[in-house]
């Protein structure tokens, strides 16, 4: 039930004449301090007004005051049918919204390589104004399976130079070249996570050398920092959708691999296909030009193998045996 102007939520006699009145600037600022205050009481969940009077130090009569005031400030203030009646102002996502995005905070959580702290004070968030019967039923957010990157002082400054057209400046370390780096100076297009891993990526547009757009992982940027020059003046374009089909590998998961696939633990995996001897077969998608394919498959071991593409199944093969050989090769015979 919202409230409007002619519902329960009357200021006493003597109260709208006197909050009428100009008040002095030391007034208006307290005024303003305890409005904030209430405001943020009835975000965060249903409360009766001995309930907002106790929890403000005040008389449950100007609070009541204060409330008429919010709901003028406020027109989605509501009140809810109950004896005692509740107040809540609900926030900007539905209680239906609320829970998608925590579905999909537990999904980054628990296979992506975001620091845990605030991914959890964001479900803390988004579940603080949902029924006490459904806030008590959700789960926590589960730990990642895999090694949280080091993102803390990174993906804020990469946000802020994207939201407000500003070049970064990083030095990015080069895969495969141990302590190699270079530095890099780049006109943030896109922030997006991986398709597979969920690690997050930077996709933008050089400003020095040959100015080529490129993808950089926020896990290889060290030194970050936002530039204070602005946007540039001439438009820039967005990054482009990756060319051709994509990859479609068929792979068959024996032994544990197998009861991690039929939990359904991993979003970019079709439906599975049980054999008769247990193993499990599933499709692989990834959009085209994904380099982490392979790699990811390796991770599994002896858990997976890979069926098709015959390309894709070959490099597999080939970096399996080479791995084979380099572990049957005696200690310390190196090349000479």
């Amino acid at each position: 039930m919202v409230l409007n102007n002619m519902d329960v939520l009357r200021t006493p006699a003597g109260h709208s004449e006197a909050m009428s009145v100009p008040l002095p600037p030391q007034d208006a600022l307290v005024l303003t301090e305890q409005l904030f205050r209430l405001c943020q009481l009835l975000r965060a969940g249903p409360m009766s007004l001995d309930a907002l009077a106790a929890a403000t130090g005040q008389s449950p009569e100007a609070t009541q005051a204060q409330l008429t005031l919010v709901q003028r400030l406020e027109p989605a203030l509501q009140m809810q049918a109950t004896t005692p009646p509740l107040y809540l102002l609900p926030g900007a996502w539905t209680p239906a919204e609320c829970l998608t995005l925590r579905r999909g905070l537990a999904v980054l959580a628990e296979r992506g390589a975001e620091p845990g702290a605030p991914l959890r004070e964001l479900a803390a968030r988004l579940g603080a104004g949902l029924p006490a019967h459904v806030q008590a039923a959700l789960p926590p957010l589960a730990t990642p399976a895999q090694q949280p990157l080091h993102l803390g002082g990174v993906l804020p400054l990469v946000t802020q130079a994207w939201l407000e057209g500003r070049t970064l400046s990083f030095d990015y370390l080069r895969p495969g070249r141990a302590q190699s780096r270079r530095r890099v100076t780049v006109q943030p297009l896109l922030v997006h996570a991986h398709p597979v891993t969920l690690e997050p990526l930077l996709t933008g547009r050089e400003t020095t050398g040959r100015r080529a757009q490129r993808t950089f992982r926020l896990g290889r940027m060290l030194g970050v920092r936002v530039l204070e020059q602005g946007p540039s003046a001439a438009p820039v374009a967005p990054p482009p959708a990756p060319q051709g089909t994509g990859i479609c590998a068929q792979l068959r998961f024996v032994g544990r691999a197998r009861l991690q696939v039929l939990e359904g633990r991993f979003a970019h995996l079709s439906e599975p296909l049980i054999h008769p001897d247990g193993s499990v077969e599933v499709t692989l998608n990834a959009p085209a030009g994904s380099c982490s394919v392979l790699p990811w498959l390796l991770s599994w071991g002896a858990g997976v193998q890979v069926l098709g593409p015959a390309p894709l199944r070959e490099q597999w093969q080939a970096e399996l045996r080479a791995a084979l050989a380099g572990a049957s090769r005696p200690s310390g015979a190196g090349a000479a």
